[in-house]
């Protein structure tokens, strides 16, 4: 060890050790979402017939329906809201007020969207499940807004959700010391939970679904952390041109959102807090730019 320490220098020897235990830890998180996989894998080949067969399961149709029903006491404005929160452009627009303070924070978010949608789309495309909707009577459950019918495995929604509550814990408070910090993981948790549950009580998808989903979206979001942990790509948000075209980007993002149709109040209500969000920090952006102090180091993100 000491002969490496001399060859490549004290400096770039500690910045190898930080980046080492700092991985270790991104493995660590990983390690819950790639077991939830494995059970699931093994689900598919206990039962046989591929994932597209998942949705035939009787197990998940009982299951299903339980869920659903239990779910249908809570008025169904609030799951139209919850599950907007499962939504990629809406979700980061209210994640957006980062950018003043944890600039860091919210370009792991971005940066987790290339690998959670990749996800989403190709295995909603190889499984090619159905929803309830198209195996069950509708009838026989609780469906609140559009039908749907086919790709049903994973949950997209579930993806999004969990992507960003790993995306936040791995960048913000990955080696939590005090209070606040466990209550930060808490809330992050709870809130990607309900959002994959939402998906249940809307009537879009199996259990099985967002559970899958919610393992997929994990690893999503700690790619997306590791993207920001360990490179500086993200750094042009806090300078010059690239600061401008992040703050215009943002502005027109938020009146896009504010232009999207939506049947009830609760869903007005989330979008159109978004779109505040994201041109807030927008205009913010322009005028001043966010706090570069914010950068967080392997050691102390990860």
């Amino acid at each position: 060890m000491t002969m490496v320490v001399e060859r490549i220098g004290p400096g770039h020897a500690r910045e190898a050790i930080l980046l080492g235990r700092a991985a270790s830890r991104l493995v660590i998180l990983a390690a819950p979402a790639l077991l939830v996989l494995a059970l699931i894998g093994l689900l598919v080949l206990r039962f046989g017939g591929g994932a597209a067969s998942t949705a035939l399961w009787p197990e998940q149709h009982v299951l299903f329906l339980w869920w659903n029903g239990a779910l249908a006491s809570f008025p169904s404005e609030i799951w139209s809201a919850i599950t907007l929160l499962g939504d990629a452009a809406v979700v980061l627009a209210l994640f957006a007020l980062l950018l003043r303070s944890k600039p860091q924070v919210w370009a792991a978010l971005l940066a987790s969207v290339p690998a959670g949608a990749l996800i989403s789309v190709s295995a909603k495309h190889w499984a090619s499940a159905s929803r309830p909707a198209a195996v069950l009577d509708s009838a026989t459950f609780n469906v609140i807004g559009p039908i749907l019918q086919h790709n049903s495995f994973p949950s997209g929604h579930s993806i999004s959700a969990f992507a960003v509550a790993a995306a936040v814990i791995a960048t913000w408070v990955a080696r939590p010391q005090r209070w606040h910090d466990w209550a930060l993981i808490l809330g992050c948790l709870l809130a990607a939970t309900m959002v994959a549950v939402s998906r249940v009580a809307v009537g879009a998808h199996w259990p099985l679904d967002i559970a899958a989903g919610a393992a997929f979206g994990w690893l999503a979001g700690l790619s997306g952390a590791a993207l920001a942990l360990h490179s500086g790509w993200w750094t042009w948000l806090c300078r010059g041109a690239g600061r401008h075209a992040a703050g215009a980007a943002l502005i027109l993002w938020g009146l896009l959102l504010w232009l999207r149709p939506h049947e009830t109040l609760s869903c007005i209500a989330v979008v159109g807090l978004a779109g505040l969000c994201a041109i807030s920090v927008g205009v913010f952006l322009l005028l001043r730019g966010p706090a570069q102090r914010s950068q967080t180091s392997p050691e102390q993100g990860a």
